[in-house]
């Protein structure tokens, strides 16, 4: 049987944590896969970058080009959209995570396959790293855009902390303090202050486009119970994966780099490393 058709094993449907990745086309492969089973579809595709991208061990890794432009890569962010959408339960949450060059594109998509009552959350990512330019702003955030199958999706309110400038008298709210100073719990926003990933930082693997791993651990707590099952159909080194993992879900990933899927199995038979 070949990889891309061969039994998933998402720990025979019990409450706890299981997976599998699989190398391969996601469009080719997601109809194979059990349907109507994942709480949370996480897409973190190409950005249209026009860039060939180098993992900083292998070589070339991934390659952002696009012969046919925009509409070609439109085309291919639409069918992959459609085509892992039969993955999610009937109020399950899709994720998809695009930077300025297509995040408007990628929500028109999103709101014509689930309907403009389907939106959820536009969060966005904002990280420090980078260049500027002479242009204009520095553009120094992501977006994902979080769109809902259903009604009935799972929500789980997170808090943050909300820093003070000095001890308010309000006897009805809880003031705490660590070494930035004092601060109040608050309901999560949708503006995430995540630094991106470092070359010495530990998690770091080398691949390309590596999302942090803080990103994803709250995205899924947000929007998965434990022993919901997560797929990433461009899981790259695996983030989504592992996040799932340590939080308790079930996990799929589909890549079609053979490197990717390599470094992505690597890292979650070794968690720790």
């Amino acid at each position: 049987m070949s990889e891309a058709t061969r039994e998933i094993d998402f720990g025979d449907g019990q409450p706890m944590p299981g997976g599998d990745i699989v190398h391969g086309d996601a469009l080719e492969i997601a109809p194979t896969l059990p349907q109507g089973e994942a709480g949370l579809v996480y897409i973190d595709p190409p950005f249209f970058s026009g860039r060939k991208r180098r993992n900083r061990k292998d070589g070339p890794e991934y390659d952002d080009r696009w012969a046919g432009g925009l509409p070609e890569y439109l085309g291919f962010l639409r069918n992959l959209i459609e085509g892992v959408r039969g993955l999610m339960t009937r109020n399950g949450v899709l994720a998809l995570h695009l930077d300025w060059r297509c995040a408007h594109h990628g929500r028109t998509e999103l709101e014509r396959l689930f309907g403009a009552t389907g939106f959820v959350n536009e969060i966005i990512w904002s990280y420090k790293t980078g260049g500027g330019s002479k242009r204009s702003l520095g553009r120094k955030h992501d977006t994902i855009h979080v769109f809902a199958n259903g009604p009935d999706y799972v929500f789980n309110q997170l808090k943050e902390k909300s820093y003070l400038a000095h001890r308010y008298g309000f006897s009805n709210v809880e003031i705490h303090e660590d070494e930035r100073g004092l601060y109040t719990l608050t309901n999560l926003r949708d503006v995430w202050d995540i630094p991106a990933l470092r070359g010495n930082q530990a998690e770091y693997t080398g691949y390309p486009t590596q999302k942090p791993l803080a990103l994803l651990s709250r995205l899924i707590e947000c929007f998965t119970r434990p022993g919901d099952l997560v797929v990433d159909p461009c899981c790259g080194s695996g983030t989504a994966l592992l996040a799932a993992k340590l939080a308790g879900r079930r996990w799929l990933g589909i890549d079609a780099g053979e490197a990717a899927v390599a470094a992505a199995r690597r890292r979650l038979s070794h968690p720790g490393r």
